[in-house]
C-alpha cells in the first residue's frame, strides 16, 4: 500500500475566507494595497494638474496670442523699413548721378572755355606776328627814319629861336663863353613870351563861353569874322 503525499507547509496553504473562497496571502494583499494607494495619489495629482491647466490655459493663450500679434507687427515694421531703405537708396543713387552729371557738364564747360581762350590767345598772337611782319616789310628802314625825324625836329627847334641883335661891344670877346651867355638870355626871353601866350586864351573867354577879343590887336587883314571862323585873305 502506497504512502500518502506529504502535507504542504502551512504558509502555502490558501486561506479560506468567510465566503468559502481562497484568499491571497497577506504579503500580496499588502503590496496590492500600496500600489492602489500610489495609483490614487497619481490620479489625484493628475486631476489637480488638469484643473490648473484649465485655469491658466485662457491667460496663457491670450498672452501667446498677444506675443504673436506683436511679432507680426514687428515683422511688418521691418518690411516697411526695408522698403523705405530701398527707396532712400535709389533716391541717393539718383542724386549722386545728378551731381556727377552736373560736375561732368561743368568740367566740360571749363575745358571748352580754356580751349577757346587758348585759341583766341593763339589767334591774337599769330595776328600780332603777321602785323609785325607786315609793318617790318612796309618800314624796312624804320630806325634810320626815326633818327632822321629826330634830327629834323631838333633842327626846326633851333631855327625857330629868334635871332636877337648882338650888342656892339668891341671890348667883349666872341668866344664859347659869350655864345653860352647869349643862348641863356634867349631862353629866358622866350620863356616869358611862351607863358604870356598860354595866359592869353584864359583871359579872352568871357561868361557863357563867348570869346572876348581885345580891340586893337587884330589887324584888318587877319580874316577874323567874329564868329569863331578864320577866313583867309583870298576868301
Amino acid at each position: 500500500m502506497a504512502a500518502p503525499p506529504p502535507a504542504p507547509p502551512p504558509t502555502l496553504k490558501p486561506e479560506i475566507g468567510p465566503d468559502g473562497l481562497a484568499q491571497d496571502s497577506p504579503v500580496i494583499a499588502y503590496t496590492e494595497k500600496e500600489n492602489y494607494s500610489k495609483i490614487r495619489e497619481v490620479e489625484k495629482e493628475l486631476e489637480n494638474l488638469t484643473f490648473e491647466m484649465k485655469l491658466t490655459a485662457g491667460p496663457k493663450k491670450a498672452a501667446l496670442e498677444h506675443l504673436r500679434k506683436k511679432i507680426e507687427m514687428s515683422t511688418e515694421k521691418i518690411r516697411l523699413a526695408k522698403v523705405k531703405e530701398e527707396q532712400a537708396k535709389k533716391a541717393w543713387e539718383a542724386a549722386a548721378q545728378v551731381v556727377k552729371d552736373e560736375e561732368d557738364a561743368k568740367q566740360k564747360l571749363c575745358d571748352d572755355l580754356n580751349h577757346l581762350v587758348q585759341e583766341s590767345a593763339a589767334t591774337q598772337y599769330t595776328r600780332l606776328q603777321e602785323l609785325k611782319k607786315r609793318l617790318e616789310s612796309l618800314n624796312p628802314s624804320r630806325a634810320s627814319v626815326d633818327v632822321s625825324g629826330v634830327n629834323t625836329i631838333q633842327h626846326a627847334t633851333t631855327t625857330s629861336v629868334p635871332q636877337l641883335p648882338m650888342p656892339q661891344n668891341s671890348a667883349t670877346p666872341t668866344g664859347p663863353l659869350n655864345n653860352g651867355t647869349e643862348l641863356a638870355s634867349i631862353g629866358q626871353q622866350q620863356r616869358p613870351a611862351e607863358s604870356e601866350k598860354k595866359r592869353r586864351p584864359s583871359n579872352t573867354r568871357g561868361r557863357g563861353g563867348v570869346m572876348i577879343l581885345p580891340k586893337g590887336r587884330l589887324s584888318s587883314g587877319s580874316g577874323w569874322t567874329g564868329a569863331g571862323f578864320h577866313v583867309g585873305s583870298d576868301t
